[in-house]
Order: C-alpha cells, then sequence, then structure tokens
C-alpha cells in the first residue's frame, strides 16, 4: 500500500467471493455477502460437522504419554489437501504464542474477506493459554476463564519462534500474489487492490512477510475488531514503502485509517511511555487517567496522552509503572470512520482497548485553564455540598452501579488551599451530612461502621473546620434509624416506632450541645420533609395535614389541610434530579413546591400561604428555575419514564398562574440569562427563547444527543461562555450560537447514574470570581474565571 497525504481513504463495502489462484469466480451457490459471510466452519453446523467426523474417524485425545496428533481426513473441500498439524503438546499442556496474534471465534478460510475476519481478542503476555483441540491447520486454545478461541497451529510450532518484528512498511503486491494463513497454509486470498492498500508489513519468517491487514468495520454493535495477520512470499511483493515513526507528528500527515492500523498492531500492555513516544511523538497533552480499578478497590490513577486531530483523537493510558494499560479512540459521527455509532468497548485481562463514536460531528479539542488548586480525593465522585468562607463540605462517592457502593465519604477542605482536614468514611451503608443554621458545624449520620466492619446507626455533630466531635445521640434500645433532617438551630432524628413498623418518633435536638427539646410520635404514613437547617419550623406532613412546628417547642405554628395524593413524589424517583437546584454557598428559598392533594402548591414557609399551584397528573416532572419559573416536563402517555417522544414540556409563571409556552420536546436542566434559556433538549445542548419557547440554536449535529439523560452537571455562564459537563468532557461553547469551542484539560467527568441530585448540585459551581469543579476520578479544583487560556479567553 502506498502511504498518501491528505483526507482519509475511505474503503468501500464491497462483496467478497471465493478466490481460487487470484481469480474472482461466481460458485453456482453464489457469493458469500453480508450475514452469509459466516464462519464456513462456525456455529451449530461447525459442531454438528465436527461430532460427525470425530463420530466417523473415531478422533479421540491422546493419552498422558502422547502428543496430540490428528487424523489427516479432510474437513471441509477447501482443506482437502491440508493434513492436520502435529503440534508438540497435550490436551491442558500450556501453549507458548507470542503476543499479539489474533484469535478467531470460529475458524475461517479463504471464503470470508481478509479484512471482515472480525478479530476480537489478540493473544496477551500475561495469558495462559491451554490446548483444548486440534482440527486440520488448526488449534483451540482455552485460557484461564475457560474462553476457546481458534488460531492457526503453525503458531504453536517451534518454527514459528524466528518470526521476528521488522520496520513497517506499507506494501503492493504484485498481480496474481497471494495472501496465506500461515507461511505453510494452503489458505489463501488474492491480492485485490483495495486489500493491497490496508496491508502493512509488521514480520518476517524466512522468505515471508507477515502483513497486518486492517478490518474493513472497526467497530460494531459494542463490539471492537482488531487486525488479522497473514502472510506474503517476499518475492510476490512489488514494492514498499517504509512509515517513519512520530506517527502522529510526521510532516508525511498520515491517515487516521493507517494510524489506526499502527496502533492496533503495534501498541499493548508492554508498550513503554518512552516506546510510545519514539513511535508516535510527543502526545498533545498529558492528562491524569479515569479510574482505573473497579468500585471496592483502592482508587489507581494513572497518565492519559492525548493525539488530537480533526477526524480522530488517540487517547493512551500509563499505569504509575510507564505500561501501556488502556488505548481509546474518540471518533466523531457521521464521517465513515469504519465503525457504528456508539463505539465499542475491549477488555484484555487488565488492558482496555476502546472506541468511543461521538453523538456528534464535532469531538472536542482540548483548551488549558490551570486550576488555583486541586485536592485528589480517594472516591471517584467529588461533589461540593456546602460551602463558607473558609471551609468546603465535600461528598466522596465511588460511583457504583444505580447507586449502589462500596464506600462514600464526607471531609472538609481548606476552601484557600484545597488542603483536606478530615474525612469520614461511610462504607456501604446510607449516610447523611447537613449543615448548621449558623454553617460552622455539620450533623452526620451514618449507618455503617467501617472500623468495626458492622452496621450501626451513628448521629454525630462535628466542628466544620477540624473534624471534632461536639456531641452524638444514641438511639435508645439501639433500634435502627430512618435518618436525619434539621430547621432552624435543631437536628431532627427519624426513628420508627419499633421494629418493622410503619409507626414513628421524630426527636428533636438542640443542634449547639446535643440535648433533647422535644419529641412526638406521628402516625402510619407519616413524613417528614425538612430540606435544610434553613427552614424555620419543623416541618412534617400526618393525617391529612401539613404542620409546621416550632423548632424548640414544638407547638404547631400553621397547618395546612395534605390529604395524600394518589400520585407518587417524583422525588421517590431515584432517576429525579430533584424539583430546586440548591446554591452550596447560599441558603435555601422560604418559598417551596408542595404536592398537597393531588395539587402542586408553592408555599411560603414561614406561613404555609399558598402562593400559586397547578393540577398534578402521573408522568410529570418539575424544575424551578434561577428565575423562579417552573419547566413542567409532562410524558403524555403518564409513565414515569419514556422515549424523548413522549414529552412536551411548558414553562409555568407562579406570579401569573398560567403557562408562558409548550413545546413537544424534554427539556431540563435550565439557566435562565436574560432573554435566553439554556437546557438539555431530547439530550443535546440548546438554547430557547425564555419568553416564547422558540429554539434560538441547538447542537444537535455538531456535539449530538445523548440517548439517556442523567444529568451530569448544570449549567454554567462565564461572560460569553457556557461551560457545561458532558460524557467525559467539560465542554466550553459559545452562548450566542452554540458553536463548541473545547473541552477543558484535565477534567474527567462521568455518567453519576442515581447521584443526579448530587451532581445537579455539586458538580460545578461559582462564587464570585471562583469556579468549583468536581470530576469522576476523585479530583476537585478550583479555576480562577479570568485564566481560560488558549484561543479564547473570558
Amino acid at each position: 500500500m502506498r502511504v498518501k497525504k491528505g483526507p482519509e481513504r475511505n474503503i468501500g463495502g464491497y462483496t467478497r467471493c471465493v478466490t481460487l489462484t487470484g481469480i474472482t469466480v461466481l460458485l453456482l451457490t453464489g457469493c458469500v455477502t453480508g450475514e452469509q459471510q459466516a464462519d464456513a466452519f462456525g456455529g451449530q453446523a461447525q459442531t454438528s460437522k465436527q461430532q460427525m467426523l470425530e463420530q466417523k474417524f473415531k478422533f479421540q485425545l491422546p493419552n498422558a504419554d502422547s502428543t496430540i496428533s490428528m487424523l489427516s481426513q479432510p474437513l471441509t473441500p477447501l482443506s482437502s489437501q491440508r493434513a492436520s498439524v502435529n503440534i508438540p503438546y497435550k490436551k491442558g499442556e500450556r501453549v507458548t504464542l507470542k503476543a499479539g496474534l489474533p484469535l478467531f471465534s470460529v475458524r475461517k478460510d479463504s471464503r470470508i474477506a481478509a479484512d471482515q475476519m472480525k478479530i476480537t481478542h489478540l493473544t496477551i503476555p500475561s495469558e495462559k493459554y491451554t490446548l483444548a483441540a486440534i482440527q486440520g491447520e488448526w488449534v483451540q486454545v482455552k485460557t484461564k476463564e475457560h474462553d476457546s478461541y481458534w488460531l492457526p497451529g503453525w503458531y504453536a510450532l517451534k518454527q514459528s519462534n524466528l518470526m521476528k518484528e521488522t520496520d513497517l512498511r506499507t506494501i503492493t503486491v504484485k498481480t496474481g500474489g497471494k495472501l496465506y494463513l500461515t507461511p505453510d497454509s494452503t489458505v489463501a486470498w488474492s491480492s485485490s487492490e483495495s486489500l493491497s492498500e490496508q496491508a502493512l508489513i509488521v514480520s518476517e519468517w524466512k522468505d515471508w512477510y507477515g502483513v497486518s491487514i486492517a478490518p474493513r468495520i472497526w467497530s460494531e454493535e459494542s463490539t471492537g475488531y482488531h487486525h488479522v495477520l497473514l502472510w506474503v512470499k517476499k518475492k510476490d511483493i512489488e514494492s514498499q514503502t517504509s512509515v517513519p515513526d512520530r506517527w502522529f507528528v510526521s510532516e508525511s500527515s498520515l491517515p487516521t485509517s493507517l494510524l489506526r492500523q499502527l496502533v492496533d498492531t503495534k501498541l499493548d500492555q508492554t508498550t513503554s511511555t518512552k516506546q510510545a513516544v519514539k513511535w508516535l511523538g510527543e502526545p498533545d497533552w498529558k492528562e491524569h487517567s479515569r479510574n482505573l480499578n473497579e468500585p471496592g478497590d483502592p482508587m489507581r490513577i494513572g497518565q492519559t496522552w492525548r493525539y488530537e486531530r480533526n477526524d480522530a483523537q488517540l487517547l493512551l493510558t500509563f499505569d504509575k509503572s510507564n505500561k501501556l494499560t488502556e488505548i481509546r479512540w474518540n471518533m466523531p459521527a457521521g464521517q465513515q470512520n469504519n465503525q457504528a455509532a456508539g463505539g465499542s468497548y475491549n477488555r484484555l485481562d487488565r488492558f482496555v482497548y476502546t472506541t468511543q463514536v461521538a453523538p456528534g460531528k464535532s469531538i472536542p479539542q482540548t483548551l488549558p485553564w490551570k486550576p488555583e488548586w486541586v485536592n485528589q480525593g480517594e472516591l471517584d465522585y467529588t461533589f461540593l455540598q456546602a460551602g463558607t468562607e473558609d471551609v468546603l463540605l465535600m461528598k466522596g462517592d465511588d460511583g457504583g452501579f444505580s447507586g449502589m457502593h462500596y464506600d462514600d465519604s464526607f471531609y472538609a477542605l481548606d476552601r484557600h488551599t484545597g488542603k483536606m482536614l478530615w474525612r469520614v468514611h461511610n462504607g456501604y451503608g446510607p449516610a447523611q451530612a447537613i449543615l448548621n443554621t449558623k454553617r460552622d458545624a455539620v450533623t452526620l449520620f451514618t449507618s455503617y461502621d467501617t472500623d468495626r466492619k458492622q452496621y450501626l446507626d451513628r448521629v454525630r455533630h462535628i466542628n466544620l473546620k477540624d473534624g471534632k466531635l461536639l456531641w452524638e445521640y444514641t438511639p435508645e434500645g439501639h433500634v435502627r434509624l430512618n435518618g436525619i433532617k434539621a430547621a432552624q438551630n435543631v437536628v431532627i432524628v427519624d426513628t420508627p416506632a419499633a421494629e418493622g413498623s410503619s409507626n414513628g418518633w421524630i426527636h428533636v435536638l438542640n443542634s449547639s450541645n446535643g440535648k433533647g427539646l422535644w419529641s412526638k410520635k406521628l402516625t402510619t404514613g407519616y413524613q417528614l420533609l425538612n430540606r435544610s437547617a434553613d427552614e424555620p419550623y419543623v416541618l412534617y406532613q400526618e393525617k391529612n395535614q401539613l404542620i409546621a412546628a416550632d423548632p424548640l417547642t414544638g407547638r404547631t405554628v400553621w397547618q395546612v389541610e395534605a390529604k395524600p395524593s394518589v400520585i407518587d413524589h417524583i422525588e421517590n424517583n431515584p432517576y429525579f434530579d430533584g424539583i430546586h437546584r440548591i446554591d452550596p454557598f447560599g441558603s435555601l428559598p422560604l418559598e417551596r413546591w408542595m404536592l398537597l392533594n393531588d395539587q402542586w402548591v408553592l408555599l411560603d414557609m414561614t406561613s404555609g400561604k399558598k402562593l400559586s399551584q397547578f393540577p398534578a397528573r402521573s408522568g410529570q416532572q418539575l424544575e424551578v428555575l434561577n428565575e423562579g419559573t417552573v419547566l413542567i416536563r409532562e410524558n403524555k402517555k403518564g409513565d414515569a419514564y419514556g422515549d424523548y417522544g413522549d414529552y412536551a414540556t411548558s414553562l409555568f409563571d407562579p406570579a401569573t398562574g398560567a403557562s408562558r409556552w409548550t413545546v413537544n420536546a424534554k427539556i431540563e436542566r435550565g439557566l435562565a440569562d436574560e432573554d435566553q434559556l439554556y437546557v438539555i433538549m431530547n439530550g443535546y445542548p440548546a438554547a430557547v427563547d425564555y419568553r416564547t419557547g422558540v429554539t434560538k440554536w441547538d447542537a444537535k449535529e455538531s456535539v449530538g444527543a445523548n440517548q439517556h439523560s442523567t444529568n451530569q452537571g448544570s449549567y454554567l455562564i462565564i461572560g460569553e461562555r457556557l461551560l457545561l459537563p458532558r460524557n467525559e468532557d467539560f465542554l466550553v461553547m459559545d452562548k450566542k450560537d452554540g458553536t463548541l469551542l473545547g473541552r477543558v484539560h484535565d477534567v474527567v467527568m462521568g455518567t453519576p447514574e442515581h447521584r443526579d441530585r448530587d451532581a445537579k448540585n455539586g458538580m460545578i459551581n461559582r462564587i464570585d470570581n471562583e469556579v468549583y469543579v468536581g470530576s469522576a476520578n476523585g479530583r476537585f479544583r478550583v479555576f480562577p474565571v479570568d485564566q481560560l487560556e488558549g484561543d479564547i479567553s473570558f
């Protein structure tokens, strides 16, 4: 293949017929195409044929005193002249194989196009392969996880040890030349022009060259594919061109298709940082990686190197020993990059190979923004819970699936330096942290003792600055608690009346010293509704009444009728990100939307006065915007979940009691700014006219739409720029037209499933000239507003 400058070459799909002696012929049964290009030996047909042959030829595996030697009977018409390979291994013995050899799910022959082998795994040094079977020139090996693969038996012979790596070269094969499965194989493919363009010399053995053939499609349906290794006689090479090192910075401007093949062929888990620099050149950016371990294991952060082009990005992640542990390609959608939308994930032992196809046609380029300080935590997600002049109250979470976790924690950071002041690990159990009214202490409820390794409910009130214990509450009889709430200057302990009882007690404690002020027994179906220590009264719902009680005495200050609703409260849905966005540095508003008598009612929390209301319906979600108006998302089918097309969204104005506008779309995560409302519309960023709902711009084509609408964090506006956590990036956009400007350097975002409320309130925040940003790799940092560098500035 000849290296060409300019845009990537596209090898279109083509029909591959059975080839004999280099001439394409059409068999009476027709060409093998599309889904018919299955392995001639594979699947159930293979099993039945194998069973038939074993019965016919009485195939037996050897005993411990012999080596495996198969009968040289024909397995298929295409291998009728090929005797079974003699392998110097016994069944169950470990087979020594070179690294990087393609492993086949089933046996292949020339009826399958060479670039459609669909290789999902390569041999790796750390794997132990054992011999399972031999059929013709193929051997079957098993991994330590008992996965089975096929590969040509030649690679298990001692003579294959003479195979050695060569300098990388592209080639042109002479007319009539063939590519063989191995140097001693009868299975061959004629070398077409399109196939030659994918051939890359990578090794040699005697009079043969080993050539890497890139897959026609790199990934589909979440499965990624690798190159296949075939062989060509040296005398059949017409021309060859060396591929210089420093592939990504080479003046020859290698096409992305060749870069992918080079990386797939050359790099593996033994690749060091030194080798990567030699082959690829210095990266454009170096960043801290995501957590390389699974939840439950200690955090392991490596270094990710980013090589960025407009049509592709390569991310190489190295561990602390400077060995490669992950290869990832980021590809834009809609540019015929030989992979299906959505991407793929392949794991080879602890080595990960990923292709991520963006939902949009643009992949963000990195922008520098130097933080004032960075704190590295011990758990993946870092959420800001509350902030004072000197201290930041943080929550760490390991990001376990669907909200389940091995550990989460509460900790405090010095706001000026990022130094950790104290930390409490909460383990498996539910936990809460509530700041007091003075904002100088925090009450912690934990249900698991990480030191004793057992479930134990504790309520502790500690100093915010140093973590010193101020007081602790111990429930009588060691009954399990439902949790805690807070109101002005008090802590409210919610306790069941007895184990398994739906009745309960609330015990109200003085937040300064933990002494009991009053208690009240509540009947079945009660709810304790306080949100923070900013609220003036203890708020509970019981016996068709919503009651606001004086926090010091328990005396009823006001009450309103509140019959049980037939509609489940939306905040019982763990995927819902909350009605209100809570400012970690501010106080909660004293007006609150409550579900009363199947009506959504805006209550004045000081007086109980109803300020506005509208009917509640199933499938409805509320989102109070920063201007006080309410986005009402309504599933037209009345379901809690649905596709984007199932939703209509209205903007309700509490002052008038009417909706300003309604659009047929799911609109969420809104931020009002002057006459525009920045939102996520049907999964993609957009801006609508705040007065009319008419779309001003959307980034559906450039950024793309996410299928699922997990809240990763809220919008933030700085000058003319719009910042947004999106997939794994912290995006910067132009707020006037939605142009994607880039992603912020060294910020790893994630998808905090079932942590939507924490992400909505605590992932991205601004106060004065500082921006506080969490992450999905344990890092939390503070950026100065005026220091985003590069081609844009604030």
